[in-house]
């Protein structure tokens, strides 16, 4: 299978990797359909596409609304442990690239324990994560909102089929190395930094921001658990911290929040360190950040306020990603 290049002038970015998409049954645990499309130089040289059985009672009428695949259509379908050892093999030592790789990543973790068997090795990384810094301020990261937004036509007929969504999410990728002048995905995430996330037989970690030179912020970690507090918010600090900074940037980040320099409608949090009075302006009693979030309550916007203190105590009861293993 050839197809034409993604985009203008990726015909010669000189990388490769495998754009991969899964449907579920119901849970993570139950992925129902495969389908993996292998890059070169910009170009889809090849594909593994596959159904996967799944037991009947698996399935949940919502899933099977959305991408229309019975049990009935599963039932001489090859099983997990068959398709992982296929997938595997066809990705080899490539990357993986998804939209919204902590579902897909998910995906497989929780299939191969739902199996009993062993985690694959897997480099990975996300296309949504690589959308908020190629393109940051987008209404909506969600695989056809994103299209539409980028001038990519969108066959809602066909969206929530594997081998469709992969193609979406290979056209996204295609025109963030585009965007960036990257010469391949690896020159793409230097220039965003983004590292690749893994997963391998004795656990994994997400795909995660680097620290750059200039001081970035860091983004939210969209593989950390989504019951910790701090996932999905947006988190200011203001005042002197007991720890540095950037280090309590970085376990927010860590715990999936997106921590932010500024207040706006958008903050969840607003953690206050020690405030040192010297460094207020003439008259005034507390931080620009606190006044902000004080004249936003006024204004009907719910905003929480909690101390250094409690910003360690509810660091102190999130699960790293290594209690996966």
């Amino acid at each position: 299978m050839v197809s034409e290049p993604l985009h203008p002038g990726l015909n010669q970015v000189g990388d490769e990797w495998v754009v991969i998409d899964f449907e579920t049954a119901s849970s993570r645990g139950t992925p129902c359909q495969v389908a993996a499309l292998r890059f070169r130089d910009g170009t889809e040289v090849d594909r593994f596409t596959s159904l996967i059985y799944q037991a009947p009672d698996s399935f949940y009428p919502f899933n099977v609304a959305l991408h229309g695949i019975s049990p009935e259509m599963v039932e001489d379908a090859p099983t997990w442990p068959e398709v992982c050892g296929e997938l595997v093999r066809f990705t080899g030592a490539s990357p993986l690239v998804s939209h919204y790789a902590p579902f897909d990543m998910g995906v497989v973790r929780d299939a191969c324990d739902f199996c009993e068997i062993e985690w694959p090795s897997l480099r990975y990384t996300c296309t949504v994560s690589i959308s908020r810094r190629v393109w940051p301020g987008m209404q909506s990261y969600s695989l056809p909102l994103l299209c539409t937004e980028l001038g990519l036509s969108v066959d809602e007929d066909l969206t929530h089929d594997a081998l469709y969504d992969s193609r979406l999410a290979a056209e996204i990728l295609g025109r963030a190395i585009t965007a960036k002048g990257a010469t391949g995905l690896d020159d793409l995430l230097s220039k965003i930094w983004l590292f690749f996330g893994e997963v391998a037989p004795d656990g994994w970690f997400g795909s995660r921001a680097r620290a750059n030179a200039a001081g970035s912020i860091p983004e939210a970690d969209l593989d950390a658990d989504p019951d910790s507090p701090f996932f999905g918010k947006v988190v200011v600090f203001t005042g002197e911290l007991a720890m540095v900074r950037r280090n309590a940037w970085q376990a927010v980040a860590a715990a999936g929040g997106q921590p932010s320099n500024n207040v706006s409608k958008k903050t969840n949090m607003l953690i206050c360190g020690y405030q040192d009075m010297l460094k207020l302006a003439v008259g005034k009693t507390k931080s620009h950040k606190l006044q902000r979030v004080e004249e936003l309550h006024a204004d009907g916007e719910h905003i929480e306020i909690l101390t250094e203190r409690d910003f360690f105590r509810l660091l102190g009861g999130i699960e790293r990603p290594q209690a996966n293993v």
